[in-house]
């Protein structure tokens, strides 16, 4: 008799995210853990093997019912690979055994790449910290947790795989906000859909040091520069589009959740680039302003809502998935990415058991851009190493150079290494 397979909703965030992806917008993130020494494959496989069954929202595979996509637990066994250069690919899940995320590694380093359907920066933070843990573990390593990772014999809880939208739901009457296009940055694309990587090292103690000098927060001073890299990096004599840079925004610190899906709003700053202003500190206290207004948590819940309320339609639910795919991937189609020029993300400082740290080195954090919003960067921190991650599908590195040079004149000392695919 075929056992019994457990089944899961996507929750409200994941559901698009099957039905839009592709070779150009994959919707993959990487997180990175660098180990102090190479990685055995054997033992890394034993412990990838009980981490995946101990998550159970990652051990699964996707179906298609006949309203929604639905996740299955998957039986097989999860695979990992050697890395071949290529960053946040998308994913042929049946060449994969299935699963939505992709194990990785190379040398001291291991990857793993999720489909966002799966999970936020959060929960994927959680299944490979639990992933090193066990990793060090079955190699002799003695670790006392800490209560700081997820122990692959822990028992599981419902409240790990709640879907934290729906319970912010309500049926009042929320304000239209309509959005205008985003100015694009221009390029030469990559062939075959490639994302060129920078990673840049630089100390998170200096970093901090320059935030609090300007009165601003990590997030600030980041978006800051990003704004200002852009300014200088353009090209055009006037832009008829704002200029607008995306921030998830992690609701864990507005609710008490520990659910280890999905559960993030975002934000968006606006600048105008035709502004002849080129002062970081001017650039900063606008920014600051902004992010004020912007950290609302009854707008951040109410655009949540607002998709939940679109799930939640009684017409929407009981039209078939073939129809619903064709809707959305038009309105996407003309919607889309359109409506951000740049995308952004912290993952935060890492916190491990101090026993666990001391055989890792760093960790890196890299997100996916797409053909409308072609660069990215992301930014993770591990001790006194904060790795800022440039992510491009374009050759040109003006953005990259003139980011740099702000780093230079902060008198902030940087490390890089790149994934190499340069022309």
């Amino acid at each position: 008799m075929a056992k019994l397979r457990k089944f899961y909703d996507l929750d409200n965030a994941a559901k698009i995210f099957p039905v839009v992806a592709n070779e150009s917008r994959s919707y993959m993130f990487r997180v990175s853990v660098i180990f102090k020494q190479p990685i055995k494959l054997d033992i890394l496989q034993d412990a990838l093997n009980r981490t995946t069954k101990r998550f159970k929202h990652m051990n699964v595979r996707i179906r298609k019912g006949l309203f929604w996509y639905y996740f299955e637990e998957n039986l097989k066994t999860p695979i990992i690979k050697q890395e071949d250069g290529m960053i946040n690919q998308f994913l042929v899940f049946r060449e994969n055994n299935d699963f939505l995320f992709r194990t990785l590694y190379f040398k001291e380093r291991l990857s793993v790449e999720f489909f966002h359907a799966l999970t936020d920066g959060k929960g994927a933070l959680e299944f490979i910290n639990s992933l090193a843990y066990e990793y060090l573990t079955l190699d002799g390593k003695t670790i006392d947790p800490e209560g700081l990772v997820i122990r692959a014999d822990a028992a599981a809880t419902y409240q790990e795989v709640e879907d934290e939208f729906q319970k912010l739901y309500h049926d009042r009457k929320l304000p239209k906000v309509k959005e205008e296009k985003a100015h694009r940055v221009e390029g030469t694309f990559y062939a075959n859909n490639y994302n060129a990587v920078i990673n840049a090292y630089v100390s998170l103690t200096k970093i901090k040091s320059v935030a609090k000098g300007y009165g601003v927060t990590i997030n600030e001073l980041m978006i800051g520069m990003i704004i200002l890299a852009l300014k200088k990096s353009g090209k055009l004599k006037s832009y008829k589009n704002l200029a607008r840079i995306f921030i998830p925004v992690n609701m864990r610190q507005y609710y008490p959740s520990v659910t280890l899906r999905n559960f993030a709003s975002y934000v968006r700053i606006n600048y105008d680039l035709n502004l002849d202003e080129m002062n970081l500190e001017h650039i900063l206290n606008y920014v600051k302003d902004e992010m004020k207004k912007q950290l609302n948590l009854d707008d951040m819940v109410n655009m949540i809502i607002t998709n939940v309320r679109y799930e939640q339609n009684k017409l929407l639910r009981m039209t078939p998935l073939s129809i619903k795919i064709i809707a959305m991937r038009s309105v996407y189609g003309k919607i889309g990415n359109k409506l951000n020029t740049f995308d952004t993300s912290n993952l935060g400082l890492v916190k491990l058991p101090k026993d666990m740290t001391k055989h890792i080195s760093h960790y890196s954090f890299m997100i996916v851009p797409n053909d409308y919003t072609p660069k990215a960067m992301s930014f993770v921190s591990f001790g006194d190493t904060m790795t800022i991650s440039f992510i491009s599908k374009i050759i040109e590195r003006d953005f990259e150079i003139e980011f740099f040079e702000l780093l230079k004149q902060l008198d902030v000392v940087s490390q890089i290494e790149a994934n190499g695919w340069e022309v």
